[in-house]
């Protein structure tokens, strides 16, 4: 509502709230930043906290002992089992505080750089992030590649829960873009997705955007105003974006990496095929003829949206694959149950390990 910058981690993870919204067994809360918004709100059965992530203590609070306001804010939330998904200090601060409190703590991989060594030994937040892995009382990936990678770079095990998406019949509006999703940032590449419009004039293009880097984003917008059939969209609310998606022939991807993109869990819930330049999980767009990788090659890639979106029946083919693929893997239905069992396991750890009760 308040039209501010997003990312994959925070949609995939609010996706996975909304899913058990309805659930009588298991309470979700969220602790999100402060927009102004009431101390706690409440939404479809999930209650909203009002959050500071500060987590580092003045000498006045560790002289007297006090709590950090992050803490603070945990204790009054007070869950059995804490969840992050993004690969910052913050994780480490939520993981001290369930090993303090002797709570369950969850981390949930949603990038390549998780797992690779990439964030851990690039980033000043790196170590931080690595304590928070080995002490997570489980961790999970979104693909084999992913789980691999945790395994060879810092000998930690993972399961693997793919993403999934609240789903509906397939609509019968008329299909007219390619669509490209994701934040405006560098490594995202959304340059290229210009080139490949200026490439297929006949057709028309739709870059669904939300601001990141605010100069790297301006020098974006002033780049669409030689490319006539690009649409180029602003800060459009999350809950608008699947108008966007039912009128997506198919998706496009021009990262250099990625984890498991959320475009590509969102295409396939909408029966839109994808065409990827580099990114392919588990090789799953070929497994399962749900889209195209294009190895890095620009020529690929245009070939590749030229022709689905030339040969109907191609076409028509991946789209019910991409859509079968979210019913069988995405379902909300199958991943509520698997996470149920998590949980079980969390808490039974807990309890075996720690003679914790609750």
């Amino acid at each position: 509502m308040v039209r501010t910058p997003f990312s994959d981690s925070e949609i995939q993870l609010y996706e996975l709230a909304r899913c058990f919204q309805d659930d009588e067994h298991v309470e979700i809360s969220v602790l999100t930043g402060d927009y102004d918004q009431e101390e706690v709100e409440y939404y479809a059965g999930i209650l909203v906290f009002r959050g500071q992530f500060e987590s580092n203590k003045t000498l006045i609070q560790r002289i007297l002992r006090r709590k950090s306001p992050l803490q603070e804010i945990l204790d009054k939330i007070d869950a059995d089992i804490y969840m992050a998904g993004a690969a910052d200090s913050l994780a480490k601060s939520v993981a001290e505080y369930c090993v303090a409190k002797k709570k369950a703590f969850i981390y949930r991989i949603t990038h390549q750089r998780d797992c690779d060594g990439t964030f851990i030994h690039g980033d000043t937040a790196g170590q931080d992030f690595r304590w928070a892995l080995h002490h997570a009382d489980s961790i999970i990936c979104q693909s084999e590649e992913q789980k691999r990678l945790l395994r060879r770079t810092e000998k930690l095990t993972a399961g693997i829960i793919p993403n999934t998406l609240t789903m509906a019949p397939l609509s019968d509006t008329l299909r007219t873009d390619v669509l490209w999703i994701g934040e405006a940032a560098e490594w995202k590449q959304p340059e290229l997705f210009y080139r490949l419009a200026l490439t297929i004039p006949h057709q028309s293009f739709t870059l669904l955007t939300r601001p990141n880097d605010q100069e790297y984003f301006e020098k974006l917008v002033s780049k669409t105003r030689d490319i006539p059939n690009l649409g180029f969209e602003n800060s459009v609310p999350y809950q608008e974006w699947t108008d966007y998606l039912k009128r997506a022939k198919l998706v496009v991807n021009t990262s250099r990496f990625d984890g498991f993109p959320f475009s590509f869990t969102q295409a396939f819930a909408y029966g839109a095929p994808v065409v990827s330049l580099n990114l392919n999980p588990d090789e799953i767009l070929d497994k399962h003829k749900i889209g195209l990788c294009a190895q890095g090659s620009e020529i690929r890639l245009a070939q590749g949206v030229l022709d689905l979106i030339s040969y109907p029946r191609q076409w028509q083919n991946m789209s019910a694959n991409a859509f079968k693929y979210a019913q069988q893997v995405q379902n909300p239905e199958m991943i509520i149950e698997i996470y149920r069992k998590l949980f079980i396991k969390c808490l039974g750890m807990k309890i075996k390990k720690r003679g914790w009760k609750r």
